[in-house]
């Protein structure tokens, strides 16, 4: 069975659907806030797992941090209803579990506002090392700075390693960014963040064999490079309000081909695209669904 770790921040999402531009002085109405949607299971640990389990992935198991507090409580119930392990969370004592607000704006924009709710320094205990240590895939998504390095340090040279690239310079250094791109078997990254990836790749220098890149761009599908090879996978566009997650899904998808033992581009990135559909797909489901009670 193959096990696969998934580092990275903890969020329980509040999503809400606004009738315009927040601005100083002026109230701003919420015109809908999804039911599964204040709040709803976040972050990009919890997103790559639920992807991956939904592929048939038993063993995916999210390696973050919550605090002991309701919010981490609802932030475990809502995994185990997902049918996601628990096993590599951290209840940090007298801290909040992170909490993000994401707010749509009519023309399709979304302020993001995020509270960590974390001590600072934070990074793996021993048990999640022991995780990490004995995982034959480990993902790594946007967390905390000191954990990039922990997790480099603890992974041995036959562990498969994921980076889903995210520029912010907080979560990780240019540095870092080098390593992970020297290390990693695979990345993927938005096409917003491609030449973030790209100076990593030249910083870097080196490659490990075999390694696959992958560009998501929206609506026009993603590409895969192996080898020196790029190949363009459209993708069936779906139109939905909130978006959240479907990158990180995305990745999860892919994983998820990759550990079943498949080697096709096409098929690798197709795996990806299903698995950002399922979730958009019911997203739209949910809005159809609210604005026929409306």
């Amino acid at each position: 069975m193959t096990t696969i770790a998934i580092t990275g921040y903890a969020s329980l999402d509040h999503v809400a659907v606004l009738d315009g531009t927040p601005q100083a002085g002026r109230t701003t109405t919420i015109l809908q806030r999804p039911q599964d949607g204040w709040p709803r299971l976040g972050g990009g640990p919890a997103f790559v797992a639920m992807a991956l389990t939904a592929a048939g992935i038993e063993s995916a198991v999210p390696v973050s941090w919550i605090g002991d507090d309701a919010a981490g409580q609802t932030y475990r119930d809502q995994l185990t209803a997902k049918n996601v392990s628990g096993e590599g969370l951290e209840a940090i004592a007298g801290a909040r579990t992170p909490v993000s607000v994401l707010a749509y704006e009519p023309d399709g924009g979304c302020i993001c506002l995020y509270d960590p709710g974390m001590p600072a320094g934070l990074t793996l205990s021993p048990a999640q090392r022991d995780l990490l240590a004995k995982a034959d895939w480990v993902c790594v998504t946007i967390g905390p700075s000191a954990v990039n390095d922990a997790v480099l340090d603890t992974i041995g040279e036959a562990t498969r390693l994921a980076w889903v690239a995210k520029h912010d310079p907080r979560a990780m250094s240019a540095a870092q960014a080098a390593r992970f791109a020297a290390r990693a078997d695979l990345i993927c990254f938005s096409h917003a963040e491609s030449a973030f990836v790209q100076a990593a790749l030249a910083e870097a220098g080196q490659a490990r064999p075999g390694r696959i890149l992958i560009e998501t761009r929206g609506r026009q599908g993603a590409a895969i490079t192996r080898d020196g090879q790029s190949t363009e996978i459209s993708a069936e566009p779906i139109s939905v309000t909130d978006p959240t997650g479907a990158g990180d899904s995305f990745a999860g998808g892919v994983l998820a081909a990759l550990a079943m033992g498949e080697t096709g581009p096409e098929a690798i990135v197709r795996s990806g695209h299903a698995a950002a559909r399922r979730l958009l797909l019911a997203r739209q489901i949910s809005e159809n669904e609210s604005a026929l009670r409306e």
